[in-house]
C-alpha cells in the first residue's frame, strides 16, 4: 500500500509541473490573430534578347528595298534613313505586336559640337538616336499602369526589357510602331553581330539626339578595353501604390520607376555617358548601350534636337508617328 501511495504522490508531482511549463510557454509567446507572412521580393522580370540567330528574315530580300543611311554635314550633321535595317529581323506582325515592317522616311539632325548642359534632359519624349543601320532607338514606350478607373498613371511608365508584358520584340529587342516604323529598345543584336570584334575595340553604332556618338558596351579605360554596365538596379521593397489608382507589389522591373540609379556603382552615368577615350577622339563624351538595364540611355547631357521629338520627323504624308501598343499578358 505504501509502494501505491508513493507512486499516486510522484504522479501528481509531474502533472503539476507539466501544467506550469504548459502556462509558462503560452504566456510567453501570445497569439497574434493577425500575423501576415511578408512579401519576398526577389523577382527580377527584367529580360534582353542577344541571340541574334532568332533573327532570320532579310528584310530588304522581303520588301525589295534598300536600307538607307545618309549623313551630310554642314552646320549641322543631317541623317536621312528610311528605317529599314541593313540585318536580319524576326517575325512581324506577331503575338506582341501586330503591325508590319515598311518604309517610313524620316529626316534628323544633330549638332556637329554637342556640349554637357548644366542638367540633363529625359529622353522620354524623344527618339533618342538613329543608329548606322537606319534604325532609331528610344528606351521608352507609351504605355503606363492602368488605374482602376481605366486612366492611365503616366507617373509608372512600363518598361520594355521585361518578360511581365508581351511587346512582340525581335532578337534586336525591336518591333513595329502602327506606321510601319521599326525600332530598337534596346541592344540590337543582329547588326551587333555583323561588326563584333569580340571586345577588342569599342564599336561606333550611331549618333544621339543632342550629337554625342553612341558606343556599343566596350569601353576604354586606362588603355585596356573592358565591358561596361549601367550603374541602376532595382529598388528594395514594394512599391508605395493601392494596386487601383497606382501599382502595389514589389520593384520587379516592370516599371521604369522601379529602378534607381547608385552613384559610384558604374563608369556610366545616369544617363548611360562617360567621358573617354574614343577612336574619334582622346577625349570626348560619349553614350553607351548596355546589356544590363536600360540598355538605351534614359536621357541626355546635351539639347535634343527638335527632329526626334517624337511625332516631329516627316512619316507617310507628313502625319505624326504613333507609337505602339502592348498586349499585357
Amino acid at each position: 500500500m505504501r509502494q501505491i501511495k508513493s507512486i499516486l504522490r510522484f504522479l501528481l508531482f509531474t502533472s503539476i509541473i507539466l501544467t506550469i511549463f504548459s502556462c509558462s510557454d503560452q504566456s510567453d509567446e501570445p497569439i497574434d490573430d493577425n500575423n501576415e507572412e511578408a512579401l519576398i521580393c526577389d523577382t527580377n522580370t527584367f529580360f534582353i534578347r542577344l541571340d541574334p540567330s532568332e533573327c532570320a528574315i532579310d528584310i530588304q530580300n522581303n520588301l525589295s528595298v534598300s536600307s538607307l543611311y545618309s549623313e551630310s554635314l554642314g552646320t549641322e550633321r543631317t541623317i536621312q534613313t528610311n528605317s529599314i535595317p541593313n540585318h536580319k529581323v524576326g517575325m512581324f506582325p506577331n503575338s506582341g505586336n501586330p503591325n508590319t515592317i515598311s518604309v517610313v522616311d524620316f529626316e534628323y539632325q544633330t549638332s556637329l559640337s554637342p556640349t554637357k548642359g548644366s542638367s540633363t534632359t529625359s529622353a522620354q519624349g524623344y527618339t533618342f538616336g538613329i543608329l548606322m543601320s537606319g534604325v532609331s532607338i528610344d528606351p521608352f514606350t507609351a504605355e503606363y499602369f492602368k488605374q482602376s478607373n481605366n486612366e492611365s498613371n503616366r507617373d509608372w511608365n512600363i518598361t520594355t526589357l521585361t518578360n511581365a508584358v508581351n511587346l512582340g520584340l525581335d532578337c534586336n529587342n525591336a518591333h513595329v510602331q502602327p506606321s510601319g516604323k521599326y525600332h530598337y529598345h534596346g541592344t540590337p543584336s543582329a547588326l551587333l553581330s555583323e561588326l563584333d570584334n569580340n571586345g577588342e575595340t569599342m564599336i561606333h553604332v550611331g549618333f544621339a539626339a543632342d550629337g554625342f556618338p553612341i558606343y556599343y558596351k566596350y569601353v576604354e579605360i586606362e588603355g585596356a578595353i573592358t565591358t561596361a554596365e549601367s550603374g541602376y538596379s532595382l529598388k528594395e521593397g514594394e512599391r508605395p501604390g493601392d494596386g487601383n489608382s497606382a501599382p502595389d507589389g514589389c520593384y520587379d522591373g516592370t516599371y521604369f520607376q522601379d529602378y534607381e540609379y547608385v552613384s559610384g556603382t558604374s563608369v556610366l552615368d545616369a544617363c548611360n555617358g562617360m567621358t573617354g577615350k574614343t577612336p574619334d577622339s582622346e577625349s570626348e563624351y560619349f553614350y553607351v548601350i548596355t546589356d544590363n538595364f536600360p540598355s538605351a540611355p534614359l536621357c541626355f547631357t546635351g539639347t535634343p534636337d527638335n527632329s526626334f521629338r517624337n511625332g516631329a520627323g516627316p512619316g507617310p504624308s507628313g502625319s505624326a508617328q504613333p507609337h505602339h501598343h502592348i498586349i499585357l499578358e
